[in-house]
């Protein structure tokens, strides 16, 4: 038993040893390989495993608990977890749900003429937005990042994860690439980019922004939908509402929006209590007027006759008042159309040969016999008893009543006109004729049509069918080969106001409402620039016809083949299809126009460019032929960029044949000579007919008459002389000056007013009624920053300032309403009105004080004769508008505190103001008692419109308590406290 007990031992230590053994060539092998790990690549392996295990329970954690946002734990996984394409279903809801704010952070960006803006995404639904699978397409005025420029795989913006890609007219597609995080319901994502120039205003940000995704229908993202433009963050700095902050630069902008003080010391008119002018225009010679004197005209007892010459005028007017024609005449009771020779007296500064002409075009007598019962309208001509049609119109109250009154009247100008673009948003016939028919009103003459334009072409060209059926619409089509892309904010969706068109019924219905209003319609398409939509229309047509669709890549290497082969390939009809292109599709010339279009300038080198002009005059000349004959043809002719044609071939070849060295000039010749054998007028902007930035010389032009809008007179860039050169030279001038007569530009310097500022910051219906188109330069009253303005002086005046030696040439003026922000019919009639009636009164009636040589003095009868305009309005004619449906803009009212209480003024006396002191929740008026003035409450004002449906911009009266620079119309009035201020803020 001991020698088995011992052998048990001896096992069991034996044992003992081989597992010691065995535990100590484990830890040794289990080192060896440690150490070789630490050596090589094994770290990373085991880090790998340690990120998955990580990863693994923020998932299983995530499952429990769905407020943990893995996109900003894990951006690697949710990266791979979140890109693919949507559904239909999701796109429409994140365009609902995905709201989006567009806030200016900083004007003069760096130092530089940029401004920085951040595009603000939230997520307010309940699906995460995913890193791709979608873009968003929007527009805007001014081009992106354009230090970048140009960028044709995109600019990408690294910190936000976006990439934006450029298209024509500043259209941008906004894409999410690799570093983009999905956006998890409650969460934002700040996108941030750079673009040129400032963004001062909230319209200079487009509505209607949308999302797109791969094989689905666009969707308009509900935050950016339509004319509130709320998306857009208040502008409540001087950082962010002046076009440039840069101190000491010359274009330092010194404006700031008016406080109610500011307007209250501008425009505090002294309050008549009536309407002093029997009529807007002022009329020539007022004989008789006698309020207290009055006729009743009753539909049912009385009676209109005439002579048969001015018998359309008396079916007007019986027409409007339900009055009855009849052949007899009665004893009483009846308005008489008399032809007789009008003799009226020549107003100061015209001569009496000039006023001769327009007497017998346009003059008119009227007589109001309450004695006897009649009316009595004399002219010698249709258009001037029409004229006196409208001056007994607005004589006459709505219950029929019309003082007594004999008025002997005729106009300055022959031409009296208003420019509307339908072009870059499309105003349909109705509402033409609403225009025309206010037109007519206040005795404007001439409708200037902006018919065509890069954003749209809008009339039908018989055979030319692409250029309404893609020229006219526009949607989301990033190749443009079915539409236009979505300029100015018009959408994804072909329909107004981006699309329509009028057919040559609907143009033939607009030419017959104004021939009866006794308005010529000046139609204008516009080329060789502001050209994109005809010109895609055009290569629309040449694919149709050719069964050929080129990219852009392969356009060069395949028209030559293409035009070599063209007779033996059978079924493709080059000819036909290259008969009216307006680009030569080898031209690799590089431009940009002002509103960022790199393809909108018409080739002048191809004879199919002339082709197209052909073909749409002359059906032009037929649509107006048995209505109102076309007697003038515009072709526009403005804002050229340069490079244009520098690298097309047909160019190159038509220099070098010595046929011409300016192709613009040589289009401008053809053009001329085309409508020279239509013996038609010729009519364009004044850098229209120009060549090499040259005058092109008036015998150059075989027309009758060349009329040449002159625009170009901000003060900064020295084109205020053009308009007398050209009248010197023997043009015929129609005056539009940019900072006068721009009725796109806003009323106010305030971000919160609708409108343009690049001409002039603003330009309200004062500075309207003082445009002196015979003493042009006395109109300058600050620089487009407001500086103070210093022109016409020194050695080089004579230069600088000619002297307007022809004035018989100054064919008229026109207030010019550009279309890129009249997107609906009451932003038209909000730009328009009450300006329209300013300029109809500086069209018609020449006021005394225009030609006073003393400044000092004729400010002050200027002074006194706005006083009575603007009481005129105010206590009569805005309540017409009213009547009508004209939505015109309420002036907001200005305010001050005088001895504790609080005293308010309106632009237009008899406009009623009103106060809440309640933040808005009820309104009282403040023109009725003294309302005294309490520190501790906050105040809001505003002014309502005659008939008490419409109100002005709510403005605060504790905005007089920030102290700001008070730019006025005649230089810059500032005080100690808004130096102080300033001061403060600089430092």
């Amino acid at each position: 038993m001991n020698e088995v007990d011992d052998i048990i031992l001896e096992v069991k230590r034996v044992k003992r040893r081989c597992k010691l053994m065995a535990r100590t060539s484990i830890k040794r092998r289990l080192k060896r390989h440690l150490n070789r790990i630490c050596n090589g690549y094994g770290i990373v392996l085991l880090t790998i495993v340690w990120w998955v295990c990580g990863v693994g329970v923020l998932v299983f954690i995530s499952r429990l608990d769905s407020a943990v946002d893995l996109n900003y734990k894990l951006p690697f996984l949710s990266s791979f977890r979140s890109v693919k394409n949507l559904s239909q279903a999701d796109l429409d809801h994140f365009a609902r749900t995905v709201r989006i704010n567009y806030t200016v952070l900083e004007n003069s960006y760096k130092g530089k003429k940029l401004f920085l803006a951040e595009i603000l995404l939230t997520n307010t639904g309940q699906r995460v937005l995913s890193a791709g699978g979608w873009a968003i397409i929007f527009s805007q005025p001014y081009t992106l990042e354009p230090e970048e420029f140009p960028y044709p795989n995109g600019v990408e913006k690294p910190e936000s994860g976006v990439r934006f890609h450029y298209f024509s007219g500043n259209v941008y597609r906004m894409t999410p690439m690799a570093g983009f995080r999905p956006l998890a319901p409650g969460r934002s994502k700040a996108i941030r980019y750079v673009s040129e120039h400032h963004c001062v205003s909230r319209t200079d940000v487009h509505p209607n922004w949308y999302f797109v995704g791969p094989d689905l229908q666009p969707r308009i993202i509900e935050s950016t939908r339509g004319e509130s433009l709320d998306f857009v963050s208040p502008f409540n700095t001087s950082a962010l509402w002046k076009r440039t902050t840069i101190t000491g630069d010359n274009d330092y902008d010194w404006f700031n929006p008016f406080t109610p003080a500011d307007r209250f010391r501008r425009l505090n008119v002294q309050d008549l209590g009536h309407a002093p002018i029997p009529i807007i225009p002022t009329p020539v010679e007022v004989i008789t007027y006698n309020p207290a004197s009055t006729l009743t005209v009753d539909p049912s007892t009385w009676f209109i006759v005439s002579s048969a010459r001015l018998a359309n005028e008396a079916r007007f007017l019986s027409d409007h008042l339900g009055v009855p024609m009849t052949i007899r005449q009665p004893g009483s009771s009846y308005v008489a159309f008399v032809e007789s020779n009008v003799q009226v007296n020549t107003p100061p500064g015209q001569t009496q040969q000039s006023q001769t002409r327009l007497i017998l075009e346009e003059a008119y007598d009227i007589e109001v016999n309450p004695r006897l019962n009649t009316i009595i309208i004399r002219a010698s001509l249709p258009s001037g008893a029409f004229n006196g049609v409208q001056t007994l119109l607005t004589l006459l109250s709505p219950n029929g009543t019309i003082s007594e009154v004999r008025i002997r009247d005729a106009p300055r100008y022959r031409y009296r006109g208003l420019m509307l673009d339908v072009a870059r948003n499309f105003q349909g016939k109705e509402r033409v004729f609403r225009y025309l028919d206010l037109m007519a009103m206040y005795k404007l003459n001439k409708l200037h049509l902006h018919l065509t334009d890069d954003e749209g072409w809008r009339l039908e060209i018989p055979g030319l069918e692409e250029l309404t059926q893609v020229g006219g619409q526009r949607c989301h089509d990033l190749r443009e080969q079915s539409c236009l892309l979505p300029f100015l904010g018009s959408g994804p969706f072909s329909g107004p106001p981006g699309s329509g068109f009028y057919t040559v019924a609907d143009y033939r219905d607009i030419l017959r409402y104004a021939r009866d209003r006794h308005i010529e319609v000046i139609p204008e398409i516009d080329m060789p620039a502001h050209s994109h939509a005809a010109i895609t229309a055009m290569e629309a047509r040449h694919t149709r016809l050719s069964g050929l669709n080129f990219t852009e890549a392969a356009r060069h290497a395949a028209i030559t083949a293409m035009e070599a082969r063209h007779t033996r390939l059978s079924g493709l009809n080059f000819t036909e299809a290259a008969r009216f292109l307006l680009s030569d599709l080898q031209d690799e010339s590089k431009y940009l126009s002002i509103q960022s279009f790199d393809d909108g300038a018409v080739n002048p080198c191809l004879r199919s460019t002339y082709s197209f002009i052909n073909r749409v005059l002359t059906s032009l000349v037929s649509m107006h032929r048995d209505i109102s004959p076309l007697r003038t043809y515009n072709f526009g002719g403005d804002e050229v960029p340069k490079g244009t044609w520098k690298r097309s071939p047909v160019c190159s070849q038509l220099k070098q044949s010595g046929v011409t060295s300016d192709p613009k000039q040589y289009l401008v010749t053809q053009i001329a000579n085309m409508t020279s054998l239509y013996n038609l007028d010729l009519a364009a902007w004044e850098d229209g007919i120009t060549g090499d930035r040259q005058y092109m010389r008036r015998n150059e032009f075989p027309n009758r008459n060349v009329f040449v809008y002159t625009w170009n007179n901000v003060w900064e860039w020295d084109g205020m002389k053009h308009a007398y050169e050209y009248a010197n030279r023997g043009f015929k001038v129609v005056m539009t000056p940019a900072t006068n007569l721009y009725l796109d530009h806003a009323h106010e310097p305030d971000p919160e007013e609708r409108g343009l500022f690049w001409a002039t910051r603003y330009i309200d219906t004062k500075k309207v009624f003082s445009t002196m188109p015979e003493n042009l330069y006395l109109n300058a009253d600050t620089y487009r920053s407001g500086r103070n303005i210093t022109i016409c002086r020194g050695p080089s005046a004579a230069t600088a300032c000619p002297t307007l030696n022809r004035p018989e040439n100054i064919e008229g003026i026109q207030g010019s309403l550009f279309g890129e922000l009249l997107r609906t019919q009451w932003e038209t009639d909000f730009m328009l009105l009450p300006r329209m009636l300013a300029l109809a009164e500086r069209a018609w009636h020449k006021a005394p004080w225009e030609a006073d040589s003393d400044p000092r003095r004729m400010q002050r009868r200027m002074e006194r004769d706005w006083q009575r305009f603007s009481n005129t309005v105010g206590y009569r004619e805005l309540a017409r508008l009213d009547r009508l449906g004209f939505q015109y803009r309420v002036p907001p009212p200005g305010a001050v505190v005088v001895n504790g209480t609080i005293k308010t003024s309106v632009t237009f006396p008899g406009l009623p103001v009103e106060i809440s002191d309640d933040a808005g929740s009820t309104w009282r008026p403040a023109d009725t008692r003294t309302i005294l003035f309490n520190p501790s409450k906050s105040y809001l004002l505003r002014t309502r419109a005659p008939f008490g449906e419409r109100f002005s911009r709510v403005i605060s009266l504790t905005n007089m308590a920030s102290a700001h620079f008070s730019v006025l119309n005649y230089g810059i009035v500032c005080n100690m406290a808004v130096l102080t201020v300033m001061i403060g803020f600089a430092t």
